[in-house]
């Protein structure tokens, strides 16, 4: 008799076990990203896919593909946007390959401090998601890779003479190329966020301006034909997922990079600070970047964010 009721609940505890369960099939969305295994930043994207399949209740998994296995952000770009691939977690890099007018945060001199990121990308928000859908994508989050310094193989000597040498490169993607140029030392000087830096290796750097050159955006990015196999309910709780989620993820890689300059410091890279005079002369020359900005639709809405009192 026991035996017989023991039987009993365990048939009733496998029905209902599987009426808990979702029948269908998860969805798995190959993501790729240039974000190494144990950094910060794969933490964190980790526990974003883990959220959300445990929110779509295992029926959407995100299987990233990390370390720039894919190859580089252009090359897993071409991949998204040809549906060969169902998503990346991109720096300006893969997001300007996608939609060329995010080219608008590399202005120099845009943003300044964090409190006028989030106001930006606030006041973006609606017209970059537009942008993406328009060609046949899903912008799901923001994220931020840090403000880029500029780097020098040699002690900076004054603000102007280190922008002049560092000109050919601080228009650069961050790529490959550059990487090489950097490794190979025929970049001299250069912009990028410390993080890169000291994913690259510092040994041979012996100096940093502490002048924030231009804020390195980031974002997570679906393909058309990803997006189409999920169901509406399980897309709109992937894109509340990635909105709960996006602040604290945000805060998280911002503290990663201001321990980033720490890092730098430590290993022996000077710090230059610019003088007064230096910023204001870098403030004037940004002023034509900003201008130009002002003549479109999107980035006259940006900029009115970021200069709101």
């Amino acid at each position: 008799m026991r035996f017989s009721a023991f039987v009993l609940l365990a048939m009733l505890s496998v029905h209902a076990s599987r009426a808990d369960a979702d029948p269908r099939d998860p969805v798995i969305l190959r993501v790729g990203t240039q974000a190494i295994d144990g950094s910060r930043y794969m933490k964190d994207i980790l526990a974003l896919g883990k959220e959300i399949e445990k929110r779509t209740r295992g029926s959407v998994q995100l299987d990233w593909v990390s370390g720039g296995q894919l190859g580089d952000e252009a090359v897993m770009a071409a991949l998204i946007a040809s549906g060969k691939l169902d998503g990346g977690g991109l720096s300006e890099t893969g997001l300007i390959a996608l939609v060329p007018e995010m080219a608008m945060w590399r202005t120099p001199g845009l943003v300044r401090t964090y409190e006028e990121v989030d106001r930006a990308t606030a006041a973006a928000d609606g017209s970059v998601r537009e942008l993406f859908a328009t060609q046949g994508l899903t912008f799901a989050m923001w994220a931020d890779l840090g403000f880029a310094h500029v780097f020098s193989t040699a002690p900076i000597t004054s603000l102007r003479a280190v922008l002049d040498k560092a000109e050919r490169w601080i228009a650069s993607p961050l790529d490959g190329a550059l990487t090489q140029a950097i490794s190979s030392r025929r970049a001299r000087a250069w912009a990028m966020p410390p993080l890169y830096m000291l994913a690259i290796g510092s040994a041979h750097v012996q100096a940093m301006s502490n002048l924030r050159h231009h804020y390195v955006i980031g974002g997570l990015v679906f393909s058309r034909a990803a997006w189409s196999r999920l169901t509406a309910a399980d897309q709109k709780t992937v894109l509340a997922v990635c909105r709960e989620r996006e602040p604290r993820i945000r805060a998280s890689w911002r503290k990663e990079s201001e321990r980033g300059v720490a890092a730098l410091r430590k290993s022996g890279v000077a710090i230059n600070g610019a003088t007064d005079a230096e910023l204001t002369a870098f403030a004037g020359a940004a002023e034509t970047g900003r201008k130009a900005l002002a003549k479109g639709d999107l980035g006259a809405k940006v900029l009115r964010a970021i200069d709101a009192p």
